[in-house]
């Protein structure tokens, strides 16, 4: 194995904890975000009604978004509602 392998492969492996860094920090920010949503729907007054109605309406789309079966274009074009 030459030097410019060895470095190839520092590259691809250094490249790859890194994607698998932020995907761990995209799923750590999903489960942030679900937690203050439902937060914001168990807490809420009647003063706060439309604020829980929101955090309701984003969590059901994020986790419609997390549905396997939901496709990237899907996610794009905002058709979440099936």
């Amino acid at each position: 194995m030459t030097q410019r392998d060895e470095g190839h492969n520092y590259r691809d492996s250094k490249n790859k904890a890194r994607e698998y860094e932020r995907k761990q920090k995209y799923e750590a920010i999903i489960d942030m975000v679900i937690r203050w949503l439902d937060s914001n729907i168990d807490e809420t007054d009647d003063k706060f009604y439309l604020v829980a109605q929101d955090s309701a309406d984003l969590k059901e789309k994020i986790e419609l978004a997390l549905d396997p079966k939901t496709t990237k274009r899907e996610i794009e074009d905002g058709d979440l509602w099936k």
